[in-house]
């Protein structure tokens, strides 16, 4: 675990969502919201969670539900703004993951670790790599994902991931 709950998370999230990244050789997702209810917060230990994986033309997405608390959301990754890319890309051990719900004070209210399956990491790292050989042009990453998210909804995506887990 890379942070204890109760603590403050260490990154100054500026708006609430959902966001992914790779640190210490594993993705942080973090769901940011003003407050988390006493519900939602046992959700992420007790519910079913599924998390998903899009690669659309040249954006990858994460999408994350925990069953009946809280809805599909999804969170663009870039390797290219990646810190650890090569890290990433040559982890030959399945792939760790924490979830963090953080408050509006980012106070951790509630973490839980999962491990992806060796296939769903085995897939995802072919479509990262994918991603890390098409030449970067932010301006079309961003107008990509805005076209897709903007005609998608989270929870529409999810026929559309190349794979998916439930723990």
């Amino acid at each position: 675990m890379l942070y204890e709950k109760y603590s403050i998370f260490p990154v100054d999230l500026e708006q609430d969502g959902f966001l992914v990244d790779y640190v210490d050789g594993r993705f942080v997702m973090v769901l940011k919201d003003r407050s988390w209810s006493d519900f939602e917060i046992q959700a992420l230990q007790r519910h079913r969670i599924t998390v998903s994986f899009l690669y659309e033309r040249v954006c990858a997405l994460f999408l994350l539900e925990i069953n009946d608390a809280i809805d599909t959301s999804d969170a663009a990754f870039d390797i290219h703004n990646c810190e650890h890319a090569d890290k990433l890309l040559k982890q030959e051990e399945p792939y760790d993951i924490e979830i963090y719900l953080v408050d509006s004070r980012h106070k951790i209210c509630a973490q839980r670790s999962i491990t992806l399956p060796k296939v769903m990491c085995e897939l995802m790292k072919e479509k990262l790599e994918i991603q890390a050989q098409t030449p970067y042009d932010e301006a079309g990453f961003d107008r990509a994902l805005m076209k897709l998210q903007g005609t998608y909804e989270p929870f529409e995506m999810e026929p559309m991931a190349v794979c998916q887990a439930f723990f």
